[in-house]
């Protein structure tokens, strides 16, 4: 046998090596799967490679797996693989608190109610606060709004707010409602403290909440990191990807921004500020920022309530209330933040009823 011949194998070994080696590093590799693209005609593929959290390449399992190697390399079975979903109007916080409180949705009656709260206060014995929300007197087959006698009764030396479904109103007990000195004489611009018979029901409808929530204890960062945590844990479950938080105040802004810029969150956040004369007069001087993962870029002004609540803004009374809602701002202050922020890069959002 000839040189050539004897050195043949070893070239092909070598030529077959050096094919083998020649494959580019990714973090991870997804094939035989039905990957859906966002390109102009929203085409299938196969397969696509990552690294560093951005896309090498797109194309077929055999194009992908032929030009890059990864240590993660996982074969789809046919399954379909979309882009991260993007929930443009959400309240990503306010979801982390929820898994601290009870949860009311679904309750077809206020007694269903006091049972769920006498199982989350078993499971959470030490909470100063029984704190729930979810319940929509629309649900149950009597429709007006509940009171505060049964919670007197099953939870007297307990302080509980039941928060409604949209946020814009709150059942109280009377030992909340004696923590947060609200009486009968007790009112609040843009909110109602709704009173029968000389005597505050219990019912607190939009701005009027915030007597109470304000003698609430604030959670802690360490449990505000938790909640942000959860939520997030709940929103990639589902695909979200990327989030909003319709309203947030400065503190809570800056504790995301900490949570990303240390590794502990990886969500995307589109922050809305909450408008007010403080938000306001902290960031117009600042403008808009953004980060791989946080834009913050635009106030949220609350402009009325909800119509479930009977907050919502009308022009003539509600049919099963004497009440046509009224604005959670002023116009005067309404017209001072707009024109503030309409000078500014900043963009606007006003909330109304929903």
């Amino acid at each position: 046998m000839s040189r050539t011949h004897q050195a043949l194998p070893f070239f092909l070994s070598l030529l077959v090596f050096i094919s083998c080696n020649n494959h580019s590093p990714a973090d991870l590799i997804i094939h035989n799967a039905l990957v859906y693209s966002t390109d102009s005609s929203f085409r299938t593929y196969e397969a696509f490679a990552v690294k560093d959290g951005k896309f090498l390449a797109i194309g077929t399992s055999a194009d992908i797996l032929g030009k890059y190697e990864s240590d993660s390399v996982v074969d789809a079975k046919g399954k379909s693989v979309y882009p991260g979903f993007i929930d443009p109007h959400s309240h990503f916080l306010g979801l982390g608190q929820l898994f601290d409180e009870a949860d009311l949705t679904g309750t077809e009656s206020f007694q269903e109610i006091i049972e769920r709260l006498k199982t989350f206060r078993q499971k959470n014995p030490d909470k100063s606060w029984l704190i729930g929300r979810g319940w929509d007197q629309n649900d149950w087959e009597n429709k007006t709004f509940p009171s505060k006698e049964l919670l007197d009764k099953n939870f007297p030396d307990l302080p509980v707010l039941l928060t409604r479904i949209d946020g814009h109103a709150a059942v109280a007990n009377s030992k909340a409602l004696q923590l947060a000195n609200v009486t009968s004489n007790s009112k609040a611009e843009g909110g109602l403290v709704e009173i029968k018979n000389g005597t505050p029901t219990g019912i607190l409808v939009d701005n009027a909440m915030g007597l109470v929530y304000r003698v609430i204890p604030e959670a802690t960062e360490q449990e505000k990191q938790k909640q942000i945590k959860n939520a997030e844990t709940a929103c990639l479950s589902v695909g979200l990807t990327t989030i909003s938080d319709a309203g947030l105040d400065r503190a809570d802004i800056e504790l995301i921004d900490k949570m990303h810029k240390n590794g502990s969150l990886k969500i995307r956040d589109y922050a809305m500020i909450s408008v007010s004369p403080a938000n306001l007069d902290y960031y117009l001087p600042k403008g808009p920022f953004s980060t791989d993962r946080l834009t913050v870029h635009s106030f949220k002004i609350y402009a009325d309530g909800a119509l479930g609540s009977r907050g919502a803004c009308l022009l003539k009374p509600y049919a099963d209330a004497k009440t046509s809602g009224f604005l959670l701002t002023n116009p005067k202050d309404l017209e001072n933040y707009i024109s503030r922020i309409a000078k500014s890069s900043f963009q606007e959002g006003v909330s109304n009823s929903n």
